[in-house]
């Protein structure tokens, strides 16, 4: 009786005004709220209930709230025998300490003896996301807590605690718009009792994976893991793809320095071609050309994987490498090595045009092969898709390179085995090393590989004809050994008739042979070859030495418009490449040439044509 009637004084207290309208507390039973209940429960009240009065409503009261507004209202459910009612709490309802009253006929706001506690549903965390946060252009993070029994009717309700750091939110808020003009920072945006969305948090140093957990009055959640990436996305890209580059120029930088630049029908091509341009026949080779990719997609992806698992992940860990890659890289390297085999054994690819363009990779000899299209497409179509399949998984998840399927992988096989089959099949094709033109005998002599003494051959486009009533052959040849083709020469004298049409007393031309099979090579030769008799100041006299530019005179023969120059000064070993205002033509046996002479001693100048003639003369600075 005492703990009723503290009961009952503590009620007064509460309700205030209400209290002038208790029952008598012996007209319930014992009330026996339990000690908790949670949202959704329900809630019984004994008492000797009136059925005749009608309808019973029962309402909850949070204690201390200042509104006075009921948080549940509900009409009760009446026993059979009239001795209670019941009720179903509300699922959302709010935490807390409730007082109850009760509606019934004639008696409005009856208040049940005794308190009843209502605690929060069990709180869980399904996942952070995302997992792996990354930051925002402020530089802090936001991302979601997904979970079930978070309070969405007061926000303040939910609090975040970080392992290590205790409670971390400063401001909440109901709605975004909140959180973002609170200016404090982080803040907990409730938008639902499945959701809440942390704005602005800011990581200590080092703190890359992390554990949370949301506290809703007294029940706490299981902690769960987030990851705060130290880069975005982009940024990730952006540095795997500046570490190549660097990467790549510094090899470059290191392997340019034991090359020269190669001089091609006149035009340069940097060392950097060095890598894909066939020398044998100044054509760019299919085989380097598909090891050269497949080793930079490689280098390249390692590379974003382990920045990605580094910089976003925090996992301190070398990625590994999968069996198939490793397979794709030895069919790489094993098919650049066959095909060189090949060729050493049989002979190179004809060497088609002057210059070496892209149409190399799917040509020989100037004509389209079927292998080495397929081959050329394979390579190209499997390294971009390993690529675009990289780089579009998200960098927190990423944890190992793309794998080649194996249907893929013997599709690339057989393409593979068809391309080098095809060179063990097929006749290797004509390689021009060098062409002279005498005018004494009226002759073309070429020097090369794979030359068949029964090719057609062109002059400026024009085919050199057989004269019938020539007593000599047209064609002199030299065999080659160990040929694949009976026909095939290393050397050619080609007798040019009058009745060709061809005229030969004066400046390049363009010579070319082509054999039965279609294959052919091109190569200019020249009836002006360019040549130095004397160096000497364009004022006359001999050049001294100077640091200053200086203006000389070159005279000889076969200079023409666009000639250049290259100076070698008598104590600098390599050779000084002159713009083409310092190289004047006067005229077919004059050129004027600034440059500066340097230290006494011998220099050297190196005098070369458009097309790639060249003459050297030593030059004596006194």
């Amino acid at each position: 009786m005492r703990d009723l009637l503290r009961r009952c004084l503590f009620g007064s207290i509460i309700v205030g005004p209400l209290a002038s309208r208790l029952h008598a507390a012996s007209d319930y039973g014992k009330t026996q709220f339990p000690e908790s209940v949670s949202p959704g429960q329900t809630i019984s009240i004994t008492r000797d209930f009136d059925k005749s009065r009608g309808d019973i409503t029962v309402k909850l009261f949070l204690i201390g709230s200042d509104s006075g507004t009921a948080q549940q209202t509900a009409t009760g459910s009446l026993a059979a025998d009239s001795r209670s009612v019941s009720i179903d709490l509300k699922d959302r309802l709010s935490p807390g300490r409730y007082y109850v009253s009760i509606d019934y006929g004639d008696v409005k706001g009856e208040v049940v003896p005794g308190e009843l506690r209502v605690q929060a549903n069990a709180v869980q965390i399904d996942s952070a996301y995302p997992t792996t946060a990354y930051q925002n252009d402020k530089g802090t993070f936001d991302f979601e807590i997904l979970g079930r029994n978070f309070s969405d009717t007061n926000p303040v309700n939910n609090r975040i605690y970080v392992s290590g750091q205790g409670q971390v939110i400063k401001n909440w808020s109901a709605t975004e718009k909140g959180c973002l003009d609170s200016g404090s920072f982080p803040c907990l945006w409730v938008e639902s009792a499945e959701k809440l969305r942390v704005i602005g948090y800011k990581n200590e140093r080092y703190q890359g994976p992390l554990t949370l957990s949301v506290h809703v009055g007294s029940s706490y959640s299981s902690e769960t893991p987030l990851v705060l990436a130290r880069m975005s996305e982009s940024r990730v890209l952006i540095l795997s793809i500046a570490l190549f580059a660097l990467l790549g120029f510094v090899i470059y930088r290191l392997v340019a320095r034991g090359l020269r630049d190669n001089v091609i029908d006149g035009e340069r091509y940097s060392p950097f071609w060095s890598f894909f341009i066939d020398k044998e026949t100044n054509s760019y080779s299919l085989s380097k050309f598909q090891l050269l990719l497949f080793a930079c997609v490689f280098v390249f992806a390692y590379l974003y994987v382990f920045l990605c698992t580094w910089l976003v992940q925090w996992r301190f860990v070398l990625p590994d490498i999968p069996s198939t890659l490793s397979g794709i890289l030895g069919m790489s390297a094993g098919t650049a090595v066959v095909a060189a085999a090949i060729t050493s054994s049989r002979g190179s690819k004809g060497a088609g045009p002057m210059r070496p363009s892209a149409a190399d990779f799917i040509s020989s000899g100037g004509q389209v092969i079927p292998e080495r299209f397929q081959f050329f497409v394979w390579t190209i179509v499997a390294r971009i898709g390993f690529i675009a399949l990289l780089i579009s998984q998200n960098p927190a998840t990423i944890k190992e390179f793309p794998t080649f399927p194996q249907g893929l992988l013997y599709v690339m096989g057989v393409s593979a085995t068809g391309y080098l089959g095809g060179k063990l099949a097929r006749n290797p094709g004509p390689v021009i090393r060098n062409i002279a033109w005498d005018s004494k005998n009226n002759e073309i002599t070429i020097q090369g590989q794979n030359l068949s003494s029964d090719a057609d051959f062109f002059v400026d486009g024009t085919k050199l004809p057989i004269d019938p009533q020539a007593k000599d052959s047209l064609v002199t040849p030299t065999p080659q050994d160990q040929a694949s083709d009976k026909t095939f020469c290393s050397k050619l004298k080609i007798r040019i008739n009058p009745i060709a049409g061809v005229d030969l007393t004066s400046g390049d031309h363009l010579f070319r042979i082509t054999n039965k099979d279609a294959q052919f090579a091109e190569s200019r030769f020249t009836a002006d070859m360019p040549t130095i008799s004397k160096v000497e100041l364009f004022s006359g006299g001999d050049i001294v030495a100077s640091k200053d530019i200086v203006t000389i005179k070159v005279s000889g023969l076969g200079f023409r418009l666009g000639t250049m120059a290259q100076w070698t000064p008598s104590d600098v070993k390599d050779p000084i490449d002159l713009d083409a205002a310092a190289v004047q033509f006067i005229d077919p046996k004059t050129l004027k040439i600034s440059l500066v002479p340097g230290n006494k001693g011998t220099g050297t100048l190196r005098i070369s044509t458009s097309s790639g003639f060249a003459t050297v003369a030593t030059v004596m600075v006194s």
